[in-house]
């Protein structure tokens, strides 16, 4: 399983431009099994913390999103919980850390799946 190679539009809205206006997409996969999981859309600076539901671009069709949990469909390794982000009021998944691979380009992460 690869990421698609289509192009994405970065979102602009109040959340973006909350966030300086700096934004990039991330290719997020297991840790654990290297399968790929999805494409986010990343605003502002800092780490990974959660990722909100509005920025998940593109989710691989068999990822689990049983009982508010995010599940890897290969190694049934959990990523995630289901939070919503009392600040914005908006619905995320919050990572447990250790659990997931982030690359910029999909070309970085397309070399280390091979």
């Amino acid at each position: 399983m690869e990421f698609p190679t289509a192009e994405f539009k970065i979102k602009k809205d109040s959340y973006l431009k909350s966030r300086d206006g700096n934004s990039k997409f991330l290719y997020i996969t297991c840790c654990k099994c290297d399968e790929p999981l999805m494409i986010y859309q990343k605003d502002g600076k800092g780490g990974l913390l959660r990722l909100y539901f509005d920025r998940i671009v593109w989710m691989k069709k068999s990822v689990n999103e049983n009982n508010n949990v995010l599940v890897c469909s290969s190694c049934l390794s959990i990523i995630a919980n289901h939070m919503i982000y009392e600040p914005e009021k908006r619905p995320a998944y919050r990572l447990i850390p250790g659990t997931i691979h982030t690359y910029r380009s999909i070309e970085r992460s397309i070399a280390r799946l091979k």
